[in-house]
Parts: C-alpha cells; structure tokens; sequence
C-alpha cells in the first residue's frame, strides 16, 4: 500500500508540474517615460526708481547675472540715498521658489559702516510660477547720523536670491 501512496504521489507531482509549466509563462512590460523641463530663473533688470543726494562720481551702474545684483552706490552727503528695483523672472516652465534672501550683516558691517543697504520683496517660500515675476527693492543710505567726514562715500554691494523647485 506504501509503494501505491509513493507512485501516486510522484504521479500528482508530475501532473502538477506540468499543469504549472503549460499555464505559466513571462510577463515582460517594456514602458518609456520621458520628463522635459527647463529651468531658468533670473534677474530680468535693475532700475534706479528714487535718489537724492546719489552722485555719478564713479560712473557705475548697478550690474547682474542670473540671480545676483551687483551695486557701487556713490553718495554724496549724509541722509543721502538711491533705491532701485530689481526685477527676477521665471522664464522657465517649472514652478520655482524663493529658497533664501540676501544676508547683509556682513556687508553693512564692512566700511563705511555709516552706508547701509536694505531688501525689501519677495520672502523665503514665496511661489514664482513659469512666465512670472517678483520684485526686491534695494535701498542704499548714508546714514544722517554719520560722523564720516568726507566728500563722498562709496560702497559695493552684491546682493543675491536662491530659488529652488516648487514642488
């Protein structure tokens, strides 16, 4: 009875894989996925939109590339000032984010102390969809509490923005 319960066995074994093998077989999925984007963030113009008491003694206008701005304000007195505009655009097509702000600790810091930039516009996080554009505004000021004692007062400044992806 032992040898009938082993060869049937092995019969149903055999059967089983048979069965296995001709119901079985590969599955091959092929795909192609393509992603496509261009990311192209940057400083579109800088315009001088208020000044008084900014001279032209150095002949230097504000300069940029891509997301950094480049200032040598020239003023003329204490008190004296010149803000300007500065203008980013996403001309791009991937949402993109402001992803950190100009530091100007160490710059106000720098001589002469008395001369100090500010930023104003767009914060960390804020969204800048494709075809948009955000505005900073820079102030450059000598102070009127300045103690310096000289015709003109020059000071450089690079001012810059991060962006990231907006995801």
């Amino acid at each position: 009875m032992r040898n009938k319960i082993v060869a049937a066995a092995l019969v149903l074994v055999a059967v089983a894989s048979v069965a296995y093998a001709a119901f079985s077989q590969n599955l091959t999925i092929n795909g192609t996925g393509n992603a496509s984007g261009n990311w192209s963030v940057e400083i579109i113009s800088i315009t001088k939109t208020s000044g008084t008491g900014e001279s032209d003694h150095n002949n230097v206008a504000p300069s940029f590339n891509a997301t950094s701005a480049t200032f040598n304000v020239d003023l003329a007195y204490p008190g004296a000032t010149a803000t300007y505009d500065v203008v980013m655009k996403n001309k791009g097509n991937i949402n993109a984010k402001v992803s950190s702000i100009p530091d100007l600790v160490a710059t106000n810091a720098a001589d002469p102390a008395d001369v100090k930039f500010t930023v104003t516009g767009p914060a960390v996080d804020d969204p800048l969809t494709p075809g948009s554009t955000v505005t900073a505004t820079v102030t450059v000021t000598w102070l009127g509490t300045a103690t310096t004692n000289v015709t003109t007062v020059t000071k450089n400044a690079t001012i810059t923005y991060g962006f990231a992806q907006n995801t």
